[in-house]
């Protein structure tokens, strides 16, 4: 599914008031099956919440103890293992992830980004004065990018091509998809998001 199919499904429920979030990861696509991207762009989602956040990956196995997650979120080396499914990073496992584990990350950054709307928000927002717009842009890519160099293999084209382009229409498409998975409904709007119809 595309942005544009995306941003479709949202509704009035995207409210960072948490009595309208449902982060169940229960809805069936008929026809479709999971992207090849999939670990590549849950893999960049998290690495927002981490650009977003100071200590996120503390937080992150916190919130995956909280809502009951499996036990491949119990520390950060099994969390690191999981993540390393991405092939753009430095270190890939050439493994693949179960529907468990995609259902489970889907959960875990639709309810991150729901803690982190406020910050979203103000990032995308178009009312803020085009200075102080600027400035949080460029502390957010500043930063953003940082952590891809440390964590991606900047040899990849792809890598290098994000890390130059100052366009930064990427990095706004992954708030956007966070945006989207807040509030009731929002996981399973990520979840339709790594899914393409056959």
């Amino acid at each position: 599914m595309n942005k544009s199919n995306l941003v479709t499904t949202h509704n009035a429920y995207v409210n960072n008031g948490s009595k309208y979030h449902d982060t169940t990861v229960d809805k069936t696509f008929v026809n479709s099956a999971i992207a090849n991207d999939t670990p590549r762009k849950l893999d960049f989602l998290i690495l927002v919440i981490e650009t977003l956040q100071i200590n996120a990956n503390d937080s992150l196995l916190l919130k995956a103890k909280d809502i009951g997650l499996s036990d491949d979120f119990s520390n950060r080396v099994k969390f690191w293992k999981l993540r390393c499914s991405n092939p753009l990073r430095n270190t890939y496992s050439f493994s693949s992830m179960s529907s468990d584990q995609i259902n489970s990350l889907v959960k875990l950054i639709s309810t991150m980004a729901e803690n982190l709307y406020p910050l979203i928000r103000q990032l995308l927002s178009s009312k803020e004065s085009k200075s102080l717009n600027e400035e949080r842009w460029s502390l957010f890519t500043n930063r953003l990018k940082s952590l891809i160099r440390e964590r991606m293999n900047i040899q990849r084209s792809y890598i290098a091509s994000l890390l130059s382009n100052e366009n930064n229409d990427f990095f706004r498409n992954l708030l956007v998809i966070l945006s989207l998975s807040c509030g009731k409904g929002g996981a399973n709007r990520l979840k339709a998001s790594l899914y393409h119809q056959l």
